[in-house]
């Protein structure tokens, strides 16, 4: 991996100033008001610090296989989908950024056509298709990412009751919840690995796995799902410590850097999703610029496993990781 230049908030900084520059308005975590059950994620993650173990040194392996998919990195770009302002030109720069840097890219809301171009750019994508009412719809997507080249398909559970933007809701007419059946149909039908995302219980966990889901992303969609939903990362230790090796458990929504990867991890994550990050970073320096937050991203998560004394993934447990959010009061 080559030596990035600069920091993930450069980064950061850089891309908020040229989304200001073309007037677009985005909510970046933790620093705005993006919801309640984001900024709780924050006030977690920030609760937890590390229990270094610096002696017998480590050299830290970071590969991973994600739903039987090698990859350099254990996190993912979450599902991206074509709008006002990312384009189908757009989506395929950050997914050739993506690429390079060797992590797993997702593709939420777009056309066929984009699907085709990102695989066959090399990219390894994953497609998650929204719950739409025209449950035929979701047949045709399914089928669309199958034969294309994607090596995952799923879905976002937690749109079935439309989009939250702000204190108001869109697109209820177009999405809308989806039966066991029907899910089970879907998986079926998929004949690739299956994703459930939004699950935020134990028992919607379960659910998945009994319908035949390969893998779950704990997430609350940002802040685009439903307000005061559970936070992703006080839901993750009691959906991991049940379903740890029956399903592959994911994890996104209101991470920013290398330690909070550590600490997802920690609580029983197997890769963990970025997007408004990857945006902010497109922004900063278009494709070179997704490359080098991965890369930053991915130095961090090594050195702070050498640090804890964590030789590979599978070394990271929450015996590294000590809650202080009893402090927090004093930090304030």
């Amino acid at each position: 991996m080559k030596q990035q230049d600069g920091s993930i908030h450069d980064l950061y900084q850089k891309g908020k100033e040229n989304l200001n520059k073309k007037k677009i308005d985005w909510s970046y975590p933790p620093d705005s008001a993006i919801g309640a059950s984001v900024r709780a994620n924050r006030l977690f993650l920030d609760s937890l610090f590390f229990e270094t173990r610096l002696l017998d040194p480590v050299d830290p392996s970071i590969s991973c296989s994600i739903l039987g998919t090698r990859l350099s990195t254990p996190l993912f770009c979450s599902p991206l989908s074509q709008n006002e302002f990312l384009s189908e030109e757009d989506l395929l720069l950050i997914a050739r950024g993506v690429q390079q840097a060797d992590a797993l890219m997702m593709l939420g809301i777009g056309s066929e056509k984009l699907l085709q171009r990102t695989v066959n750019q090399g990219a390894k994508v994953v497609k998650i298709v929204k719950p739409y009412q025209d449950t035929e719809l979701i047949f045709k997507k399914v089928s669309q990412a199958r034969e294309c080249g994607c090596v995952a398909v799923g879905m976002d559970i937690d749109h079935f009751y439309g989009r939250l933007r702000g204190d108001r809701v869109d697109r209820n007419m177009a999405f809308g919840p989806k039966s066991s059946t029907e899910i089970r149909q879907i998986i079926a039908e998929s004949k690739l690995p299956f994703i459930v995302k939004g699950v935020l219980s134990p028992i919607d966990a379960e659910k998945a796995f009994q319908l035949g889901a390969s893998a779950i992303i704990v997430s609350n969609h940002g802040p685009s799902a439903i307000d005061f939903s559970v936070p992703s990362t006080i839901a993750l230790p009691r959906i991991s410590k049940n379903f740890a090796g029956k399903l592959e458990i994911f994890v996104d929504s209101g991470f920013k850097t290398g330690n909070d990867i550590v600490k997802a991890l920690a609580l029983g994550a197997e890769a963990v999703g970025f997007a408004s990050s990857m945006i902010l970073a497109y922004m900063a320096d278009g494709t070179q610029g997704v490359e080098a937050l991965i890369n930053l991203l991915s130095a961090e998560l090594r050195r702070t496993m050498a640090a804890t004394g964590c030789a590979d993934l599978k070394g990271i447990t929450g015996s590294i990781i000590e809650d202080c959010s009893s402090l927090q009061n004093k930090f304030s």
